[in-house]
């Protein structure tokens, strides 16, 4: 039998799964409607062209077994190893192709090769997958429909017949010809370099990428974007005279008082009724802002749980592709606040209601020299275990302040909570408290566990002396008022200052950030000695500024504008929803902003984010 008749049973397969992909970016948008407002059929014509070259790498190998001149190719067994091997390496793909179609809500892009290390980080998955498949079914039936599709695809023709020399001809033609179509397919056409996932849109002119992109594309070329480009725009004097993460406060006198940070999951600002004129979903924490030092303009560094903790505590942001964590500059050497403070006498602690293993928090801890570390494990009562991702935020917030009952001042720890974390469950003692609207019911939930913590602590001895620090991770996937829903919007979050003394008292209008945490903390207690941190202190008199990264594209916030910045290009924007262009060019801020970017890559590189004298 022909080589071609193989050939065309393998086309044949990569239209279905054209198709497929295809189905799954619409579901994806149709999903995640507001973040493609401006979409247009054109985006989804570009799409396939992604969508091939992906498929063409994935199945490449089984083409060359296809159409490989050797009687091998006949037998039966051969045959049927070769359809094997076609499912078991695109079934996982449909997988997480379909998975983004939720998961983009949390993210905002295509998922890299960082999802996959992020699964391996812990042992969580065994919970959270039979729970997300019953969650998000629709996602679910899609998911078994298309694999039940293509399982129901013809199978290879069996041939017995001995390969000839005319065969074997044929047969090298068509390979040589399948090869070389798929290789153009691979590299997206015949122009000068492959396609890559920062090409999406250019076609189209859309900035929709992630309607563009599949996973699958995104996670091959995401294996070679782990290492960060040294940038070059200024010399080392002219960089440290605008922008320099070095700090040191010589003229202060060290005060040990204790620092507790809250880390509330999913906390958006839009559900803080202090922040809002509309329904507070947390009454207890707007009743203490009204005695805290208020930050309005507070944004997350990142979109994920795993790119704040380093942001928090190490004022070090993400502003690569891969979380700090699970990047190649994870062994650096850096400080932190528990780090610094171990030094200063202090007993440093981390509570983290999930697995020790959840998003690599126990060894990020570690590394950042918390001397202790509690989670589920330590809990050790999984009566309070809601299922699939940690322990309840009450029992364990209860947990947290009888250890701090018993804990030798001066002390700093961090909590961070889980019960407003998708699939977002109550215990059945609060099903009936609150009002059933999703993510707000269980905000709604952890507002009460912060009154109970807040309750026992203010009893304690320790309590007037002790800083409280209030913020979230990132904010909820979907937002519920127009105000928030946009690209901006969606890092908006609350930074909250509380002394137990009440001295922290005020609402401040500047621009602030996760990464601002550490220096302010450092400067309320008055630390004298020098320090990295990427951020500044929020209580400093001059100007804020935030930043975030995604998709090779750089968010800059600032008092004049929000800037938008890919490779060299750098936007301008009046408004949150980034479509209002300003008519300024804001050489200042891109000054500033390129000497952000080029201290982080150099000092990432070159393993120089601790201070060295």
């Amino acid at each position: 039998m022909n080589a071609l008749v193989y050939l065309k049973v393998y086309l044949r397969r990569i239209i279905y799964l054209l198709g497929f992909y295809t189905v799954s970016r619409l579901c994806l948008f149709l999903n995640n409607i507001d973040s493609f407002s401006d979409s247009s059929f054109f985006d989804f014509l570009e799409g396939m062209r992604f969508d091939f070259s992906a498929l063409v790498y994935i199945n490449i190998p089984i083409l060359i077994l296809l159409v490989f001149p050797t009687n091998f190719r006949c037998k039966k067994g051969y045959q049927r190893f070769v359809n094997i091997l076609f499912y078991a390496v695109n079934i996982p793909f449909i997988i997480l192709n379909n998975v983004d179609i939720e998961y983009f809500q949390f993210t905002q892009k295509r998922s890299t090769i960082d999802f996959l290390q992020l699964m391996q980080l812990g042992e969580d998955a065994k919970n959270i997958i039979p729970q997300y498949m019953k969650d998000y079914w629709p996602i679910t039936l899609l998911t078994i429909v298309q694999i039940w599709l293509l399982l129901k695809i013809k199978n290879l023709p069996t041939d017995r017949i001995l390969l000839k020399t005319k065969t074997i001809v044929n047969s090298i033609v068509v390979l040589l010809l399948g090869v070389g179509i798929f290789i153009v397919g691979a590299r997206g056409g015949l122009q000068l370099k492959p396609i890559k996932p920062i090409n999406a849109g250019e076609l189209c002119g859309s900035n929709n990428c992630s309607l563009i992109l599949n996973t699958p594309f995104c996670i091959f070329h995401s294996f070679d974007s782990q290492q960060l480009n040294p940038k070059n725009y200024f010399i080392e004097e002219e960089l440290d005279s605008i922008y320099t993460p070095l700090h040191h406060h010589k003229e202060r006198i060290f005060q040990k008082k204790n620092v507790i940070i809250l880390i509330m999951e999913s906390l958006s600002r839009e559900f803080v009724g202090f922040y809002n004129e509309g329904k507070s979903y947390t009454p207890f924490l707007d009743s203490l802002m009204r005695h805290s030092l208020v930050f309005e303009n507070a944004y997350a560094n990142g979109l994920k749980s795993i790119e704040a903790l380093p942001a928090i505590t190490a004022s070090i942001p993400t502003l690569m592709d891969n979380p700090f964590i699970t990047s190649n500059y994870a062994q650096n050497n850096f400080e932190s606040l528990p780090s610094l403070l171990n030094k200063e006498g202090y007993k440093t602690s981390f509570f983290h209601g999930g697995l020790r293993g959840t998003m690599g928090f126990y060894s990020f801890s570690r590394k950042a020299g918390f001397q202790q570390y509690f989670g589920l494990e330590e809990y050790d009562n999984m009566e309070d275990f809601d299922g699939s991702w940690g322990i309840y935020d009450n029992p364990f917030m209860q947990f947290f302040v009888n250890h701090l009952v018993e804990e030798k001042e001066p002390f700093f720890s961090t909590l961070f909570t889980v019960s407003s974390h998708p699939p977002y469950t109550l215990p059945t003692d609060f099903q009936h408290n609150f009002e059933k609207i999703g993510v707000q019911e269980t905000i709604s939930y952890t507002d009460y566990a912060m009154a109970e913590f807040f309750k026992k602590a203010k009893k304690q001895k320790w309590y007037n002396n002790t800083v409280f620090v209030i913020t979230a991770d990132h904010s909820t996937p979907v937002s519920y008022n127009k105000k928030y829903k946009n690209k901006i919007g969606r890092y908006a979050i609350p930074m909250i200052i509380f002394h137990g003394d009440s001295s922290l008292q005020g609402k401040e209008n500047k621009i602030v950030q996760q990464i601002d945490i550490m220096p302010t903390i450092l400067e309320l207690l008055g630390y004298n000695k020098p320090f990295l941190s990427f951020g500044k202190s929020m209580l400093s008199k001059e100007e804020g500024w935030a930043i975030n990264y995604l998709q090779n594209r750089y968010c800059f916030i600032t008092s004049n504008a929000i800037m938008i910045n890919k490779k060299e290009e750098y936007k301008s924007y009046l408004d949150w929803k980034l479509q209002k262009l300003h008519s300024v060019e804001f050489k200042e801020d891109i000054r500033l902003l390129k000497a952000i970017k080029q201290s982080y890559n150099q000092r990432m590189i070159y393993n120089k984010i601790r201070y060295e004298n």
